[in-house]
């Protein structure tokens, strides 16, 4: 018998399991368990190695970007290592997550190194005063828009800072701005590149708060992969 683990973020159970029914014939059995988004799957099959191997090989295809670890490592470890490994500095500016995304990075030892600061800035005031939102762009945008999530990566990138890493949304129980609950984006860039995700996020407001955090660590780790490069 033959068990691996990997980790995926961005899908829920039910697509991940959707993904994976076409295995089942094939020898393989799949475990998920998924929390907002992030998701743990085990392998099992009793098989040899090669023949495991490829049906393995077949559900990394299907599940594609969104897998994060061939292994077991949760995100917030595999950030701090990766930037670790390239040697960045990080700071981070949270407005609906409320601190959770930096409350999770400093949960791994050693990340001192490369963890420079946390905002959480939850007002608009706060986006103004300490990112450096223009004003006039809350006012044309929102401070739940695209524009403003790019804001205030832009305002977190002084030196010694080399990657910011934002999120902005509703996580309810009300919309604002005529926008509805759920909407989040995630900001996460150095220099002149900058992306920035629209999500629609679903469930209660501590679901979609913990959604939030786990996608923007793995924006995080996608960039410091360089895959980002490729969306």
């Amino acid at each position: 018998m033959i068990t691996e683990v990997m980790r995926v973020c961005g899908l829920t159970a039910d697509e991940l399991c959707g993904r994976l029914s076409d295995f089942a014939e094939k020898g393989v059995s799949f475990s998920v368990e998924e929390l907002c988004l992030d998701a743990r799957i085990t392998m099992t099959g009793d098989l040899d190695p090669k023949s495991f191997d490829a049906v393995r090989s077949l559900a990394y295809n299907a599940l594609g970007d969104e897998v994060y670890a061939a292994d077991d490592t949760p995100l917030n470890v595999l950030a701090a290592q990766l930037l670790a490994m390239n040697g960045k500095k990080l700071a981070v500016a949270e407005s609906l997550t409320g601190g959770e995304i930096c409350s999770r990075l400093t949960a791994v030892p050693g990340i001192s190194a490369n963890f420079y600061e946390g905002v959480v800035c939850y007002d608009r005031g706060s986006k103004e005063s300490r990112l450096g939102v223009p004003k006039a762009l809350l006012g044309a945008y929102g401070a739940v828009s695209r524009e403003t999530a790019y804001a205030m990566v832009r305002g977190l990138l002084r030196p010694p800072v080399d990657i910011g890493l934002a999120t902005t949304g509703l996580a309810g129980p009300a919309g604002d701005e005529g926008k509805p609950v759920g909407l989040v984006y995630i900001a996460v860039g150095a220099g002149d590149f900058i992306t920035v995700f629209e999500k629609h996020l679903h469930g209660d407001r501590n679901t979609v708060r913990a959604s939030a955090a786990n996608l923007a660590l793995f924006y995080l780790v996608r960039y410091l992969k360089g895959d980002i490069l490729r969306l």
